[in-house]
């Protein structure tokens, strides 16, 4: 690699050097570190003011085997659990990233994004080479109709097409240390943001022949009494309700941190950092989280914590014109908690027609002597469902070239694998909640003094029962472009 640099502006340029693996030429570095811990500045020398602006496109497809618990006998007689591979779910996004960065002082800057969906379609169809009558028996919910059993959704759905913006974003960045101004310390990036929702909230909903269906989780098919069989002639439905859209947002502020460190080494510079994110639900949303109901357990979608790790390779650059190759290499392992979610299975089952799972529940406190609940505090099925933790493990290529000194193209793609987990865990009892020792019969059937939790579904809840997803992948792919003008 050849940097071509004059003496006269070796002396005047205030970068750091570092040697170049043996060459005996000094790595004269651009005053730019990694993009991951880059902040734009202002007030700083050569410019009073710089912000960056942004805009890209972002392709993820993600796919997954959606398999159901069962319990099963063996030649003992003995009772086992199995899981059978009941549905492929598959989720397509194409999304539009516009941002902008706004430098305020030296190494700190405002930044603004807002990531517009432009579609996201998600589908289940029947396993290839499946046999139809043994996933329909496996999606079987115990109740009956006119004498044939019934199921929680067809192997075969597809939710409408969403599009919108879920939440734009706010926040600061900050270098506090900077290497490019002391070379003897590295570059320490620190971010907060705050993302507010602003799209319309989420339903469940389904894309139909006749268009699309989105109901109103109060609305139950009719009952049968006492039991699970019924003969009311046609089959149970729910009317589209004009009151619900599919929307985009899930109703939900972001508060997210991040820090990150990286330090330039010859043609190389590794960075590594951390990043958390916790998401508060509004009063609209159908989280609970203000009006919780007695006994519920979750009501905070999954906190969201990542470890990244990586390296910019520049095998070439030119200081004189601002211009650059880097190659980008990271991997990044995120956990996901267990919390309340939209799951893959978010709009089969919040559509479904399965009077098993759309049966109201009742917080114990409000049940009548004869079970009877309070009118108006029921808790209907909406589709969110407890989701379990799991781990997601990705790894990205990206290339980006600086021709000039204010303007970036990048391109680059990443592939992750998320690992198996229940998509419906939600527990029976909470054993937060202790119901008072003058009503012990708010326990309803909870032991070590603990309560019901009203979004419980035996039917998707308890083990033979639950779902999960295996095989779970997401690829992306992204293209972008930057204009950092100084003025």
């Amino acid at each position: 690699m050849a940097v071509l640099l004059s003496a006269s502006t070796r002396a005047e340029a205030q970068t750091s050097r570092e040697g170049d693996g043996g060459s005996g030429a000094p790595l004269v570095m651009l005053n730019e570190t990694a993009r991951v811990t880059d902040v734009v500045d202002s007030f700083d020398q050569g410019s009073s003011f710089s912000v960056r602006l942004s805009a890209g496109y972002l392709y993820s497809n993600r796919s997954a085997q959606i398999e159901r618990e069962l319990r099963v006998s063996d030649a003992r007689g003995l009772g086992t659990t199995q899981f059978a591979h009941v549905a492929d779910a598959q989720e397509s996004t194409h999304s539009l990233l516009v941002g902008a960065e706004i430098g305020l002082f030296r190494d700190l800057a405002l930044t603004i994004g807002a990531p517009i969906v432009l579609s996201n379609r998600r589908q289940l169809r029947l396993p290839a080479g499946a046999d139809a009558q043994a996933v329909n028996d496996a999606l079987r919910d115990g109740w009956s109709h006119n004498g044939q059993p019934t199921t929680l959704f067809s192997p075969n759905f597809d939710s409408p097409e969403r599009s919108g913006v879920d939440q734009i974003r706010l926040g600061l960045q900050w270098a506090v240390f900077n290497q490019r101004r002391d070379p003897s310390r590295p570059t320490w990036m620190v971010g907060f943001e705050w993302r507010p929702p602003v799209g319309a909230a989420l339903s469940a909903c389904q894309a139909t022949s006749g268009g699309t269906v989105c109901p109103n989780p109060a609305d139950v098919p009719a009952l049968p009494p006492g039991g699970g069989s019924a003969s009311s002639g046609a089959a149970p439905s729910r009317a589209n309700n004009a009151a619900y859209q599919p929307g985009i947002s899930r109703g939900v502020h972001g508060i997210y941190f991040q820090t990150m460190l990286s330090r330039r080494i010859g043609y190389l510079e590794p960075y590594a950092g951390f990043d958390i994110l916790a998401e508060f639900p509004t009063r609209e949303s159908p989280f609970r989280y203000l009006d919780t109901p007695y006994g519920m357990l979750a009501t905070f979608p999954p906190i969201v914590s990542s470890l990244t790790v990586g390296t910019e390779i520049i095998p070439w650059e030119n200081r004189e014109t601002w211009q650059r190759l880097v190659i980008d290499l990271r991997v990044r392992g995120t956990y996901r908690s267990q919390g309340r979610d939209y799951s893959m299975l978010y709009d089969a089952l919040g559509t479904s027609t399965s009077r098993a799972l759309l049966a109201p529940g009742c917080p114990s406190n409000v049940r009548g002597n004869d079970g009877s609940c309070q009118p108006g505090r029921e808790v209907y099925f909406d589709g969110l469902t407890g989701t379990a933790s799991h781990v997601v493990i990705a790894g990205g290529l990206g290339i980006t070239v600086q021709p000039a000194k204010f303007l970036r193209f990048s391109l680059g793609g990443n592939f992750a694998w998320i690992s198996p987990h229940l998509l419906t865990n939600t527990d029976a009892c909470n054993p937060n909640t202790q119901p008072p020792a003058d009503h012990p019969e708010w326990r309803g059937g909870c032991v070590s003094n603990s309560a019901p939790d009203p979004q419980h579904r035996p039917v998707i809840d308890q083990p033979g029962g639950r779902f999960r997803s295996t095989s779970d992948t997401q690829f992306d792919i992204y293209a972008s472009i930057a204009l950092t003008p100084r003025f």
